[in-house]
Protein backbone atom coordinates (compact mmCIF):
# COMPACT_ATOMS: atom_id res chain seq x y z
CA UNK A 1 0.00 0.00 0.00
CA UNK A 2 2.94 1.88 0.39
CA UNK A 3 3.46 2.33 -3.63
CA UNK A 4 0.17 4.61 -3.74
CA UNK A 5 2.06 8.02 -2.67
CA UNK A 6 4.77 7.64 -4.96
CA UNK A 7 2.55 6.61 -8.20
CA UNK A 8 0.70 9.78 -7.23
CA UNK A 9 3.55 12.12 -6.77
CA UNK A 10 4.87 10.93 -10.20
CA UNK A 11 1.86 11.54 -12.02
CA UNK A 12 1.42 7.45 -13.12
CA UNK A 13 -1.34 4.88 -12.02
CA UNK A 14 -1.21 1.48 -10.55
CA UNK A 15 -1.13 -1.40 -12.92
CA UNK A 16 -3.28 -4.19 -12.11
CA UNK A 17 -0.21 -5.92 -10.69
CA UNK A 18 0.36 -3.44 -8.15
CA UNK A 19 -3.27 -3.13 -7.47
CA UNK A 20 -3.45 -6.92 -6.49
CA UNK A 21 0.14 -6.41 -4.41
CA UNK A 22 -1.62 -3.76 -2.66
CA UNK A 23 -4.76 -5.68 -1.69
CA UNK A 24 -2.49 -8.74 -0.90
CA UNK A 25 -0.51 -6.89 1.58
CA UNK A 26 -3.19 -5.02 2.97
CA UNK A 27 -5.05 -7.92 4.11
CA UNK A 28 -1.76 -10.39 4.66
CA UNK A 29 0.04 -7.24 6.23
CA UNK A 30 -0.43 -8.38 9.32
CA UNK A 31 -3.71 -10.52 10.16
CA UNK A 32 -2.47 -14.06 9.66
CA UNK A 33 0.18 -13.57 12.35
CA UNK A 34 -2.17 -11.52 14.43
CA UNK A 35 -5.04 -13.94 14.97
CA UNK A 36 -3.75 -17.89 14.06
CA UNK A 37 -3.50 -18.78 17.30
CA UNK A 38 -6.31 -17.23 18.50
CA UNK A 39 -8.48 -18.90 15.67
CA UNK A 40 -6.69 -22.09 16.69
CA UNK A 41 -7.80 -21.73 20.20
CA UNK A 42 -11.14 -21.09 19.41
CA UNK A 43 -12.05 -23.59 16.64
CA UNK A 44 -8.64 -26.31 17.30
CA UNK A 45 -8.52 -28.35 13.87
CA UNK A 46 -11.61 -26.31 12.43
CA UNK A 47 -9.76 -22.97 12.24
CA UNK A 48 -9.03 -23.19 8.08
CA UNK A 49 -12.91 -23.60 8.06
CA UNK A 50 -13.26 -20.69 9.64
CA UNK A 51 -10.52 -18.61 7.71
CA UNK A 52 -12.36 -20.21 4.61
CA UNK A 53 -15.63 -18.61 6.00
CA UNK A 54 -14.42 -15.14 6.44
CA UNK A 55 -12.93 -15.33 3.30
CA UNK A 56 -16.12 -15.81 1.33
CA UNK A 57 -17.63 -12.81 3.08
CA UNK A 58 -14.69 -11.03 2.23
CA UNK A 59 -14.95 -12.19 -1.08
CA UNK A 60 -18.53 -11.20 -1.67
CA UNK A 61 -18.19 -7.74 -0.05
CA UNK A 62 -15.38 -7.19 -2.11
CA UNK A 63 -17.87 -7.59 -4.82
CA UNK A 64 -20.29 -4.78 -3.41
CA UNK A 65 -17.29 -2.25 -2.94
CA UNK A 66 -16.13 -3.29 -6.68
CA UNK A 67 -19.57 -2.47 -8.00
CA UNK A 68 -20.44 0.43 -5.76
CA UNK A 69 -17.31 2.40 -6.40
CA UNK A 70 -17.66 2.20 -10.33
CA UNK A 71 -21.06 3.01 -10.34
CA UNK A 72 -20.23 6.22 -8.12
CA UNK A 73 -16.90 6.74 -10.09
CA UNK A 74 -14.71 8.21 -7.41
CA UNK A 75 -12.73 6.74 -4.49
CA UNK A 76 -13.95 7.47 -0.97
CA UNK A 77 -14.90 3.77 0.46
CA UNK A 78 -17.76 3.54 2.31
CA UNK A 79 -18.14 7.20 3.30
CA UNK A 80 -19.23 8.26 0.10
CA UNK A 81 -21.34 4.83 -0.86
CA UNK A 82 -23.52 5.55 2.89
CA UNK A 83 -23.28 9.55 2.59
CA UNK A 84 -24.90 9.21 -1.37
CA UNK A 85 -27.72 6.98 0.31
CA UNK A 86 -28.05 8.30 4.00
CA UNK A 87 -26.64 11.56 3.80
CA UNK A 88 -23.45 13.16 5.57
CA UNK A 89 -23.98 12.67 8.83
CA UNK A 90 -24.65 8.54 8.20
CA UNK A 91 -22.02 8.78 6.75
CA UNK A 92 -19.71 10.65 9.21
CA UNK A 93 -20.63 8.53 12.18
CA UNK A 94 -20.03 5.79 9.89
CA UNK A 95 -16.73 6.95 9.34
CA UNK A 96 -15.68 7.51 13.02
CA UNK A 97 -16.36 3.90 13.67
CA UNK A 98 -13.97 3.25 10.79
CA UNK A 99 -11.52 5.61 12.27
CA UNK A 100 -11.70 3.36 15.53
CA UNK A 101 -11.76 0.51 14.05
CA UNK A 102 -8.22 1.58 12.21
CA UNK A 103 -6.97 2.47 15.64
CA UNK A 104 -7.80 -0.64 17.39
CA UNK A 105 -6.21 -2.43 13.70
CA UNK A 106 -3.15 -0.99 14.26
CA UNK A 107 -2.93 -1.80 18.04
CA UNK A 108 -3.58 -5.56 17.19
CA UNK A 109 -0.51 -4.83 14.58
CA UNK A 110 1.29 -3.76 17.12
CA UNK A 111 0.33 -6.27 19.33
CA UNK A 112 1.65 -8.52 16.97
CA UNK A 113 5.02 -7.07 16.35
CA UNK A 114 5.47 -7.02 19.83
CA UNK A 115 5.13 -10.54 20.53
CA UNK A 116 7.04 -11.74 17.49
CA UNK A 117 9.92 -9.00 18.62
CA UNK A 118 9.94 -10.38 21.33
CA UNK A 119 10.27 -13.76 20.81
CA UNK A 120 12.97 -13.31 18.27
CA UNK A 121 15.21 -11.55 20.70
CA UNK A 122 14.48 -13.31 23.84
CA UNK A 123 12.58 -10.64 25.82
CA UNK A 124 9.98 -11.00 28.33
CA UNK A 125 7.94 -9.20 30.70
CA UNK A 126 6.44 -5.91 29.02
CA UNK A 127 9.42 -6.19 26.41
CA UNK A 128 6.40 -6.64 23.58
CA UNK A 129 4.43 -3.77 24.96
CA UNK A 130 6.87 -1.72 24.51
CA UNK A 131 8.32 -2.21 21.33
CA UNK A 132 4.87 -2.27 20.03
CA UNK A 133 4.13 0.78 20.74
CA UNK A 134 7.53 2.48 19.70
CA UNK A 135 7.01 0.95 15.81
CA UNK A 136 4.10 2.93 16.13
CA UNK A 137 5.81 5.85 17.43
CA UNK A 138 8.28 5.20 15.02
CA UNK A 139 6.65 4.66 11.71
CA UNK A 140 3.89 7.90 12.87
CA UNK A 141 7.25 9.93 12.86
CA UNK A 142 8.13 8.95 9.49
CA UNK A 143 4.86 9.45 7.96
CA UNK A 144 5.04 13.36 9.28
CA UNK A 145 8.46 13.80 7.78
CA UNK A 146 7.72 11.90 4.87
CA UNK A 147 9.22 9.57 4.98
CA UNK A 148 7.36 6.17 2.71
CA UNK A 149 8.76 2.39 1.44
CA UNK A 150 9.08 2.86 -2.22
CA UNK A 151 6.69 1.41 -4.60
CA UNK A 152 8.97 -1.14 -5.33
CA UNK A 153 10.35 -1.79 -2.20
CA UNK A 154 6.18 -2.27 -0.86
CA UNK A 155 6.20 -4.92 -3.70
CA UNK A 156 9.33 -6.71 -3.05
CA UNK A 157 7.83 -6.88 1.02
CA UNK A 158 4.49 -8.16 -0.40
CA UNK A 159 5.93 -11.18 -2.51
CA UNK A 160 8.70 -12.00 -0.02
CA UNK A 161 6.68 -12.17 3.04
CA UNK A 162 3.99 -14.54 0.96
CA UNK A 163 7.13 -16.23 0.32
CA UNK A 164 8.29 -17.45 3.68
CA UNK A 165 4.87 -17.84 5.02
CA UNK A 166 4.26 -20.62 2.61
CA UNK A 167 7.62 -22.12 3.18
CA UNK A 168 6.78 -22.55 6.34
CA UNK A 169 3.50 -23.96 6.03
CA UNK A 170 5.11 -26.09 3.41
CA UNK A 171 7.58 -27.11 5.20
CA UNK A 172 4.75 -28.02 8.34
CA UNK A 173 3.19 -30.12 5.84
CA UNK A 174 5.87 -32.93 6.07
CA UNK A 175 5.12 -33.13 9.67
CA UNK A 176 0.51 -32.94 9.23
CA UNK A 177 -0.84 -36.56 11.02
CA UNK A 178 -3.86 -38.04 11.23
CA UNK A 179 -3.60 -38.04 14.95
CA UNK A 180 -3.35 -34.41 14.95
CA UNK A 181 -5.68 -33.07 12.14
CA UNK A 182 -8.73 -35.37 12.67
CA UNK A 183 -11.27 -34.69 14.09
CA UNK A 184 -11.83 -31.79 11.75
CA UNK A 185 -14.68 -30.64 14.22
CA UNK A 186 -13.25 -30.77 17.99
CA UNK A 187 -15.99 -28.07 18.73
CA UNK A 188 -19.45 -26.87 17.46
CA UNK A 189 -20.37 -25.54 14.38
CA UNK A 190 -21.62 -22.19 15.87
CA UNK A 191 -17.91 -21.90 17.00
CA UNK A 192 -16.10 -22.43 13.84
CA UNK A 193 -18.86 -19.63 12.70
CA UNK A 194 -17.72 -18.07 15.67
CA UNK A 195 -13.92 -17.87 14.53
CA UNK A 196 -14.34 -16.75 11.65
CA UNK A 197 -16.26 -13.67 12.43
CA UNK A 198 -13.36 -13.33 15.36
CA UNK A 199 -10.63 -13.28 12.78
CA UNK A 200 -12.75 -10.99 10.25
CA UNK A 201 -10.17 -8.58 10.59
CA UNK A 202 -7.43 -10.46 9.18
CA UNK A 203 -9.25 -9.24 6.11
CA UNK A 204 -9.86 -5.83 6.28
CA UNK A 205 -7.29 -4.54 4.24
CA UNK A 206 -8.55 -5.16 0.68
CA UNK A 207 -11.28 -2.03 1.12
CA UNK A 208 -8.61 0.12 1.02
CA UNK A 209 -7.76 -0.01 -2.33
CA UNK A 210 -11.38 1.48 -3.26
CA UNK A 211 -9.45 4.87 -1.78
CA UNK A 212 -6.74 5.00 -4.93
CA UNK A 213 -9.49 3.88 -7.06
CA UNK A 214 -9.15 7.15 -9.24
CA UNK A 215 -5.40 6.44 -9.70
CA UNK A 216 -5.53 2.43 -11.17
CA UNK A 217 -5.24 1.97 -14.74
CA UNK A 218 -8.16 0.83 -16.63
CA UNK A 219 -10.13 1.76 -13.10
CA UNK A 220 -13.51 -0.12 -13.52
CA UNK A 221 -11.60 -3.14 -14.95
CA UNK A 222 -8.67 -3.66 -12.66
CA UNK A 223 -10.40 -2.16 -9.47
CA UNK A 224 -12.78 -5.57 -9.87
CA UNK A 225 -10.28 -8.05 -11.09
CA UNK A 226 -7.74 -7.02 -8.24
CA UNK A 227 -10.19 -7.49 -5.70
CA UNK A 228 -11.64 -10.98 -7.24
CA UNK A 229 -7.94 -12.35 -7.16
CA UNK A 230 -5.95 -11.37 -4.44
CA UNK A 231 -9.44 -12.44 -2.15
CA UNK A 232 -9.64 -15.81 -3.29
CA UNK A 233 -5.37 -15.84 -3.00
CA UNK A 234 -5.28 -14.43 0.39
CA UNK A 235 -8.17 -17.26 1.76
CA UNK A 236 -6.57 -19.90 0.10
CA UNK A 237 -3.25 -18.91 1.85
CA UNK A 238 -4.50 -18.73 5.05
CA UNK A 239 -6.33 -22.01 4.89
CA UNK A 240 -3.40 -23.31 4.20
CA UNK A 241 -1.89 -22.14 6.76
CA UNK A 242 -4.21 -22.88 9.54
CA UNK A 243 -4.81 -26.38 8.10
CA UNK A 244 -0.99 -27.17 8.54
CA UNK A 245 -0.64 -25.84 11.78
CA UNK A 246 -3.26 -27.90 13.79
CA UNK A 247 -2.42 -30.57 11.25
CA UNK A 248 1.47 -30.51 12.41
CA UNK A 249 1.31 -29.32 16.01
CA UNK A 250 0.16 -30.90 19.34
CA UNK A 251 -2.85 -28.56 21.32
CA UNK A 252 -0.28 -28.16 24.24
CA UNK A 253 2.55 -26.59 21.43
CA UNK A 254 0.03 -24.62 20.30
CA UNK A 255 -1.36 -23.42 22.99
CA UNK A 256 2.06 -22.78 24.78
CA UNK A 257 3.31 -20.45 21.74
CA UNK A 258 -0.08 -18.73 21.71
CA UNK A 259 -0.08 -15.81 19.27
CA UNK A 260 3.37 -16.67 17.33
CA UNK A 261 2.19 -20.15 16.57
CA UNK A 262 3.05 -19.25 13.06
CA UNK A 263 6.38 -19.10 13.84
CA UNK A 264 7.06 -22.69 15.35
CA UNK A 265 4.79 -24.66 12.09
CA UNK A 266 8.30 -25.17 9.99
CA UNK A 267 10.29 -26.04 13.23
CA UNK A 268 10.52 -29.87 12.78
CA UNK A 269 11.63 -29.44 9.41
CA UNK A 270 13.79 -26.42 9.11
CA UNK A 271 14.63 -25.93 12.68
CA UNK A 272 15.51 -22.38 14.58
CA UNK A 273 16.32 -21.10 10.78
CA UNK A 274 12.38 -21.52 9.48
CA UNK A 275 11.42 -20.42 13.28
CA UNK A 276 13.98 -16.54 12.74
CA UNK A 277 13.08 -16.82 9.49
CA UNK A 278 8.83 -16.48 10.08
CA UNK A 279 9.67 -14.12 13.19
CA UNK A 280 11.41 -11.64 10.87
CA UNK A 281 8.50 -11.76 8.05
CA UNK A 282 6.22 -10.68 11.13
CA UNK A 283 8.00 -8.01 12.21
CA UNK A 284 8.50 -7.24 8.16
CA UNK A 285 4.94 -7.54 7.70
CA UNK A 286 3.49 -6.20 10.81
CA UNK A 287 5.39 -3.04 10.79
CA UNK A 288 4.47 -2.69 6.87
CA UNK A 289 0.81 -2.96 7.66
CA UNK A 290 0.96 -0.75 10.79
CA UNK A 291 2.62 2.25 8.30
CA UNK A 292 -0.04 1.73 5.84
CA UNK A 293 -2.84 1.87 8.22
CA UNK A 294 -1.59 5.10 9.38
CA UNK A 295 -1.62 6.62 5.90
CA UNK A 296 -4.88 5.14 4.77
CA UNK A 297 -6.87 6.39 7.98
CA UNK A 298 -5.18 9.71 7.76
CA UNK A 299 -6.35 9.64 4.00
CA UNK A 300 -10.17 8.37 4.92
CA UNK A 301 -10.14 11.57 8.12
CA UNK A 302 -9.30 14.09 5.85
CA UNK A 303 -11.36 12.74 2.92
CA UNK A 304 -14.37 13.40 5.60
CA UNK A 305 -13.28 16.52 7.10
CA UNK A 306 -13.94 18.02 3.65
CA UNK A 307 -17.70 17.42 4.93
CA UNK A 308 -16.94 19.03 7.88
CA UNK A 309 -17.81 15.49 9.58
CA UNK A 310 -14.58 15.63 11.79
CA UNK A 311 -13.33 18.50 13.49
CA UNK A 312 -10.78 20.76 10.89
CA UNK A 313 -8.49 21.38 14.09
CA UNK A 314 -7.08 18.04 13.46
CA UNK A 315 -5.87 18.85 10.11
CA UNK A 316 -4.50 22.27 10.01
CA UNK A 317 -1.20 21.81 10.74
CA UNK A 318 0.52 19.39 8.31
CA UNK A 319 3.79 17.46 7.80
CA UNK A 320 4.81 15.56 5.10
CA UNK A 321 1.21 15.53 3.45
CA UNK A 322 -0.44 14.01 6.38
CA UNK A 323 -2.44 15.90 9.51
CA UNK A 324 -0.27 15.88 12.80
CA UNK A 325 -2.27 16.11 15.36
CA UNK A 326 -4.85 13.65 13.52
CA UNK A 327 -1.86 10.84 13.27
CA UNK A 328 -0.20 12.04 16.42
CA UNK A 329 -3.61 11.64 18.46
CA UNK A 330 -4.71 8.28 16.96
CA UNK A 331 -1.34 6.46 17.09
CA UNK A 332 -0.82 7.59 20.54
CA UNK A 333 -4.67 6.08 21.15
CA UNK A 334 -3.92 2.88 19.40
CA UNK A 335 -0.15 2.43 21.69
CA UNK A 336 -2.44 2.59 24.75
CA UNK A 337 -5.22 0.27 23.44
CA UNK A 338 -2.20 -2.08 22.93
CA UNK A 339 -0.93 -1.74 26.29
CA UNK A 340 -4.36 -1.92 28.07
CA UNK A 341 -6.48 -4.24 26.11
CA UNK A 342 -6.37 -7.98 25.50
CA UNK A 343 -5.61 -9.49 22.03
CA UNK A 344 -9.42 -11.00 22.47
CA UNK A 345 -10.44 -7.39 23.27
CA UNK A 346 -8.59 -5.83 20.60
CA UNK A 347 -9.35 -8.58 17.75
CA UNK A 348 -13.02 -8.75 18.42
CA UNK A 349 -13.49 -4.64 18.72
CA UNK A 350 -11.88 -4.32 15.01
CA UNK A 351 -13.42 -7.44 13.54
CA UNK A 352 -16.68 -5.93 15.09
CA UNK A 353 -16.44 -2.81 13.62
CA UNK A 354 -15.41 -4.49 10.07
CA UNK A 355 -18.19 -7.22 9.68
CA UNK A 356 -20.85 -4.24 10.78
CA UNK A 357 -19.33 -1.34 8.48
CA UNK A 358 -18.88 -4.75 5.30
CA UNK A 359 -22.52 -6.00 6.53
CA UNK A 360 -23.74 -2.19 5.85
CA UNK A 361 -21.95 -1.91 2.55
CA UNK A 362 -23.49 -4.89 1.34
CA UNK A 363 -27.18 -3.35 2.48
CA UNK A 364 -26.35 -0.04 0.27
CA UNK A 365 -25.07 -2.05 -2.69
CA UNK A 366 -28.75 -4.12 -2.81
CA UNK A 367 -30.67 -0.96 -2.34
CA UNK A 368 -29.21 0.91 -4.95
CA UNK A 369 -29.65 -1.75 -7.21
CA UNK A 370 -25.73 -2.66 -7.90
CA UNK A 371 -26.83 -5.84 -8.89
CA UNK A 372 -29.77 -7.03 -11.13
CA UNK A 373 -31.50 -10.33 -11.82
CA UNK A 374 -30.06 -13.59 -9.51
CA UNK A 375 -26.72 -11.84 -8.58
CA UNK A 376 -29.00 -9.38 -6.36
CA UNK A 377 -28.53 -12.22 -4.00
CA UNK A 378 -24.97 -11.92 -3.63
CA UNK A 379 -24.78 -8.34 -1.95
CA UNK A 380 -28.22 -9.89 0.47
CA UNK A 381 -26.01 -13.09 1.11
CA UNK A 382 -23.49 -10.82 2.30
CA UNK A 383 -25.09 -8.61 4.23
CA UNK A 384 -27.35 -11.36 5.83
CA UNK A 385 -23.70 -13.14 6.18
CA UNK A 386 -21.32 -10.01 8.02
CA UNK A 387 -24.62 -8.75 10.15
CA UNK A 388 -24.98 -12.58 11.23
CA UNK A 389 -21.64 -13.00 12.00
CA UNK A 390 -21.62 -9.51 14.49
CA UNK A 391 -24.55 -11.41 16.29
CA UNK A 392 -22.26 -14.59 16.47
CA UNK A 393 -19.50 -12.62 17.47
CA UNK A 394 -21.38 -11.03 19.86
CA UNK A 395 -23.21 -14.16 21.55
CA UNK A 396 -19.45 -15.93 21.84
CA UNK A 397 -18.11 -13.15 23.45
CA UNK A 398 -20.76 -12.76 25.75
CA UNK A 399 -20.73 -16.46 26.87
CA UNK A 400 -17.03 -16.64 26.81
CA UNK A 401 -15.94 -13.50 28.29
CA UNK A 402 -18.86 -11.24 29.51
CA UNK A 403 -16.58 -8.33 30.43
CA UNK A 404 -15.10 -7.69 26.92
CA UNK A 405 -18.57 -7.63 25.79
CA UNK A 406 -18.68 -4.92 28.46
CA UNK A 407 -15.71 -2.91 27.45
CA UNK A 408 -16.41 -3.07 23.86
CA UNK A 409 -19.94 -1.61 24.38
CA UNK A 410 -19.08 1.24 26.66
CA UNK A 411 -16.52 1.84 23.97
CA UNK A 412 -18.62 1.91 20.87
CA UNK A 413 -21.51 3.71 23.09
CA UNK A 414 -18.79 6.83 24.25
CA UNK A 415 -17.90 6.99 20.93
CA UNK A 416 -22.16 7.49 19.52
CA UNK A 417 -22.36 9.94 22.48
CA UNK A 418 -18.87 11.90 21.63
CA UNK A 419 -20.30 11.70 17.73
CA UNK A 420 -23.83 12.87 18.46
CA UNK A 421 -22.71 15.82 20.75
CA UNK A 422 -20.20 17.07 18.49
CA UNK A 423 -22.85 17.06 15.75
CA UNK A 424 -25.22 18.91 18.09
CA UNK A 425 -22.67 21.71 18.57
CA UNK A 426 -21.21 22.05 14.96
CA UNK A 427 -24.91 21.64 13.28
CA UNK A 428 -25.22 25.58 12.08
CA UNK A 429 -21.62 25.69 10.95
CA UNK A 430 -21.25 22.50 9.05
CA UNK A 431 -25.00 23.85 7.62
CA UNK A 432 -23.30 27.22 6.91
CA UNK A 433 -19.95 25.62 4.98
CA UNK A 434 -21.99 23.49 3.49
CA UNK A 435 -23.82 26.17 2.24
CA UNK A 436 -20.71 28.54 1.30
CA UNK A 437 -19.46 24.79 -0.60
CA UNK A 438 -22.65 24.92 -3.13
CA UNK A 439 -22.79 28.98 -3.44
CA UNK A 440 -19.05 29.04 -4.44
CA UNK A 441 -19.73 25.80 -7.20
Amino acid sequence: MGTTPQHQEKGEKLHLADAIGMAVGGMVGGGIFAVLGEAVRFSGNAAFIGFGIAGVLALLTGMSYSRLTTTVDKGGGVYVFVSALLGEAVGGTVSWFIILGYIFTLSLYSYTFGSYGADLFGLGGHAGGYLGAGIIALLSILNLIGVRASGVAEDILVYTKLSIILMAAGAGLFSVSKAEALPVIENSISGVIGTAALIFVAYEGFQLLTYDYEVLEDRKRNLFLSLMISIPLVTVVYMFVAFVTTGSMTDQAISSHGETVLAYVSQPELGQFGVNAVLIAALLSTASAINATIFAQARLANRVAKDYEIPSELFKWRSGGVAVIFVLASSTIAAAVQFLGSLNQITTFASLVFLSVFGVVNVVAFIRQAYSGWQKVLPLTGAVGCLGSVGMLVWNTHHDNPGDLVVIGGIAGGLLVIRFVYLALTKNARDDATQGDSDSD
